[in-house]
Formats: structure tokens, sequence, C-alpha cells
């Protein structure tokens, strides 16, 4: 895919060093110095103070400068990304602003800086990536369900987190917060091998300070990003942002980059690993992934030297992974593989180059450490070195993305969040939207008629729609042989997993959200419903005046109380407005299409 880099620069009317200040496009975002402080405003009122900096002054007169990011992206929530704004550089620090938001990217200072709401509003925080979003105010930062200290595997204590470098009371990025005059989310972009940043309460009402999870001596900081928005729907166009941030594509090139629907054989038994193929191709998704225990013990045994652990080999366990290999190369389905973090810290490039040779299209790395300078200097190593052999990466289970995959465009997607692997409350998903998808892909593996689900199934299909991930991990828990047809599944069966468009139509935070995305002429979208039941209509601010042929996959029964539920399927016609019934814990799925 060709690739449109242009950067578009025009020097502005200087502006004293004791007036300046930063205004977005449309006007509506205004950022200027007090004394060393940054106060912020929207729509003429204050929304936050932010402070920390050195300096906001300077010893000449400063001349901002006009910028236009403009740049296609090979899998992304937009095929063409389009931002304009200015920048302004003082001593010490550049500033960015945006119709989105805003962001600074200092050259001195330790990164910690304090932002003042003004008042004790409503905050989402999580303390670790796979932490359920539960509001609190911003009085009770800290307070939120803490950082598990390991993740037990076969009895292996596995820390994804560099204890030193956790506060306590400390969440993750972004922090969205919700005033009255505005949402606001508080991040970092492009952090690649930096220590990334994160927040807690500071003293005083409604304020929270930011710091460096583990920079090493000599080490740049991150962009520091702020995004302000009227509603959170408009909150979720400013994703554009960390990509505009961001490096521009590091690969040459990029055809390998395929997105797409992903099976996960988990039971390691050759004949399942067959169906799983024939699955796959039936139901016309795109890649099998095979997951953990394939190489014996996933922390101690040897990738290069595939084969079951003993104790499976002695109960009658028959798992061979090169007919496996084989048989779904015969069926033109590619294979990601699962590697743990302790193989690959011991020689990741005879991994990887045995991964090319065997053909395996992509690699699913687990239990990365995450947050200091030196975790995430290790994950980008494993991304660039893959690219070079021309292999796709997810990775797991705590690591969130910030812009990087603009320039690494192999990584598909992260886990970094709390999904079907926890089996959550539909209001949890509703947050999701709004909150951990404002840093980009999230593998939440959706599922299909499985008991532990909290959700209607109306609500598990939407899921592969509302929820952005360039690999889709569908049918989580589920066996080639306990999925029945069902006329609901032919949504699955064909919703693509990168977009040329998308668009947050409607939603509240932790209670419903409706997205809607674009491919080629057609678009689908997804609802999740959070706990109440409601009806959402859709109307001519989207719709249009045209006709469409509408396919609608909604809960069967909106009165429904407890348990999954059915999904029942119609087409018809709509013109100007379409309302949809969703149960609560539910929701629906459109495919559109313009007659």
């Amino acid at each position: 895919m060709k690739k449109i880099i242009i950067l578009l620069a025009a020097v502005l009317p200087l502006v004293t060093a004791s007036a300046w200040e930063l205004q977005s496009p449309d006007g509506r975002l205004v950022v200027k110095p007090v004394d060393t402080q940054l106060e912020v405003s929207y729509d003429n009122a204050k929304v936050l103070v932010v402070s920390g900096f050195p300096s906001l002054q300077a010893d000449a007169p400063i001349a901002s400068i006009a910028i236009h990011h403009k740049f296609d992206t090979p899998v992304g929530e937009w095929s063409k990304v389009d931002v304009k704004g200015s920048a302004l550089a003082i001593p010490g620090v550049e500033f960015r602003i945006y119709n989105e938001g805003f962001a600074w990217l200092p050259t001195t200072g330790k990164g910690a800086y304090t932002f003042d709401f003004g008042k004790d509003a409503t905050c989402w925080p999580v303390s670790h990536a796979q932490g359920q979003y539960i509001p609190m105010p911003l009085s009770k930062l800290g307070t939120q369900a803490p950082i598990p200290s390991f993740a037990p595997v076969e009895g292996f204590k596995m820390i994804n987190y560099t204890p030193e470098f956790m506060k306590a009371g400390s969440c993750e990025a972004p922090l969205v917060v919700e005033t009255s005059r505005a949402v606001v989310s508080i991040g970092d972009a492009a952090v690649y091998g930096r220590a990334r940043t994160r927040y807690m309460k500071a003293e005083g009402v409604g304020r929270v300070t930011s710091y460096s999870e583990g920079p090493r001596a000599g080490d740049t900081l991150p962009w520091q990003l702020v995004r302000v928005a009227k509603t959170p729907t408009e909150l979720y166009a400013g994703n554009v942002l960390q990509l505009a941030l961001a490096q521009p594509s590091a690969l040459t090139d990029t055809s390998f980059v395929k997105p797409g629907r992903v099976l996960r054989l988990a039971r390691l038994d050759t004949e399942t690993g067959f169906r799983a193929v024939d699955f796959i191709v039936r139901h016309h998704m795109q890649y099998l992934e095979i997951d953990s225990g394939w190489y014996g013990q996933e922390h101690s045994g040897d990738p290069c030297v595939p084969g079951l652990a003993p104790e499976r080999v002695a109960r009658g366990d028959q798992f061979d992974l090169m007919a496996i290999l084989k048989y779904a190369k015969s069926k033109n389905v590619p294979v990601i593989l699962y590697i743990n973090r302790y193989p690959l810290k011991k020689n990741y490039l005879k991994i990887l180059d045995t991964m090319k040779e065997w053909g395996v299209a992509g690699i699913k790395y687990g239990f990365l450490e995450v947050g200091s300078a030196r975790a995430r200097s290790f994950a980008f190593d494993l991304i660039r070195e893959a690219a070079a052999r021309g292999i796709l990466v997810d990775i797991h289970d705590e690591m969130r993305l910030t812009g990087e995959q603009r320039t690494y465009p192999n990584v598909m997607t992260v886990e970094g969040i709390h999904g079907n692997e926890e089996m959550p409350p539909s209001d949890h998903n509703a947050a999701l939207i709004f909150t951990r998808y404002l840093t980009g892909p999230g593998d939440y593996t959706p599922c299909w008629k499985v008991n532990s689900i909290k959700t209607t199934l109306a609500h598990q299909l939407a899921l592969a729609i509302a929820t952005y991930s360039p690999w889709q991990f569908l049918y989580w828990y589920s066996r080639p042989e306990q999925i029945a047809d069902d006329p609901a599944l032919a949504l699955w069966d064909e919703v693509p997993t990168v977009w040329d468009e998308t668009r947050a139509l409607q939603g509240e935070i932790g209670k419903f959200a409706v997205m809607a995305r674009r491919s080629g002429d057609r678009w689908y979208v997804g609802c999740l419903n959070g706990l109440d039941k409601r009806t959402i209509t859709i109307g001519p601010e989207f719709l249009g005046d045209a006709m469409w042929n509408c396919r609608i996959f909604r809960d069967a029964n909106p009165d429904l109380e407890k348990g999954m539920g059915s999904v029942a399927v119609e087409t018809r016609e709509v013109k100007g407005s379409l309302s949809i019934p969703c149960a609560a814990r539910g929701g629906f799925s459109l495919i559109l299409e313009k007659k």
C-alpha cells in the first residue's frame, strides 16, 4: 500500500513571549500560559490547569507553525488519517494543538505534571491494564482494585510489572475524567522503548499528578497527550492523535500485514487442530492461533523443539504441530503461535528464525513485562525483529499501545484489557469504548454460548464491531464441535477487522456505546448496552436521506433479565430513522448498504 506522509508548515504571525497561546483550528480548545501553568479552556470555559513545567516563557518572540498530518494506514480504524493543527516550541518543550486535544514533548524535566480540574469530578481509573472500569470521584482515586503482584502460570510467578516503579494507588493511562464542562482524557503517546506515564491522586480537590514509570538515565520522555471534547463520542475521534504523534512506518514492505478473524486452538489435540482449520475455512475466518503448551511448559520449554509436556504425553495426549501446520497450509490458513517471554529472553532471535523457517505467520507474545523503559525496549526489540522476518505480532497480557502501530504495522493487536478472560459485566464493556479503546487496539476475545458470559449473545456479537482489533479472536472458549450452526453467526462470518472510517455515534461511559465503522460501501454498527434496558434510535444525522438495506442482529427478547438470550436476525429497508430495543446487558449489530 502506498504511504502518503505530508507535513505542511506555514509560519504564523509572531507573538510576544508573555502573550502566546495555542488555539485549535475550530477555535473551541484554547491553551495559554499563566505563570508556570497551562490554562485549558473549551467552548470558552476553563476545564483544567496543568502545572509542572520549569518555565513557559521565552527570551524571544515565539512563532507558531501550522501542521498537517496526512497518511495512509495499512491497518486501522481509519484507512486515511488527516489531522490539522499548529505547533509552538519554547526552551524545554514543544507543544501541538488540534481540534481533538493538545500534546507536549518535554526535553527537560522528569515528566511529572499536575492536572487540576478544580472540582471533585468523576474519573474512570484502573490500576492495571486488565482491571475493571468502575467510576469514582477524583477524591477516591487510588481505591481502585490493586495491581496484581504476579500472574501465576503452572505454579510459576511471572511478574508483569516492575515493582520498584509501581506506586500504590496509581492508575493506567489513559485516565478519563468527566466534568460538567467537558470530557477529558490524559495519557501519553509514541512511548516506544521509553517509560510510560501513570497517574495518581494529588493533594487538593480535583487534582491528579503524573509520574514516569522507570526511566533510565539519559532517556527522553514521550509525548504527553490531553484530549478534550464535549461528549464521550466526540472524545473517541481523538484516536487519530496518537497516530499523528507517532513516527511514520518503519516498514518498507507491508504486504505481509494482513488483518483477520482468528480461531484459538486451546485443546492441544491433532484431530481437534484439523477440525479447527476446517471450521476456519467454513466460516471464512483468516487465522488459526495455537495457544500455550505446544512446546511443553510455557515458561521453561523450547519453542524451537515442539512437543507436549511429559505429563501430557504420559496421559496419552497426542499433538503433532508440524502436521497441523502442514494441513493449515494446504487450506491456505496461516498460523499464529503463542510463546512465553521466558524462552524469548533466552534466545528470541533463534526462535524468530525458526518461526520463519516453519512458515508461521504470527507470534503471540505472552506475559511480557510492561511499563518501564527496559521492559518496553525489550517488547519493541521483539516487534522489530519480527517485522524484519515478515512475522505479525500480538502481545499479551498487560501491554497497551500508544500509537506505535503506525510505526510498526506488523503489530496486529495487544491485550491490555479486562475482556472475556475475566467475563466482565456489560457496564464495564460499555465503559471500555470510551476509556481503554482510546489507546488503540485491544484483544477482548468475544465468546459464543459460553455459560460464564454475563451478557446476551447479541452483545457478544456486537463486540466484534464495537471493539477495535485488527486480529479479532472469536469463539474464545469454544471448540469447533461445540459451535452449532446459527443464522446469527453470519455476522462473524463476514465482519471486517480493519476499517476505512469510524464514528462513535452515541454513548455514555458505562451505560451504552454505539459504534459505526465503514468498510468499502458497507457500514457496520455495533451497540453494547449496559445494565439497563433501553431503545436506541439511529436517526438522519447518520442515515441521511438515503434508503438502506439493513440486516439486524438483535436481542430476540428485549425484556430478558437473566441468561444469554437468543439473537433475532432480520432484514428490512430503512430510511431516516431506525429504533432497536436492547435488553439489559444486551446490544445489537447492523450491516447497512445503500440501495
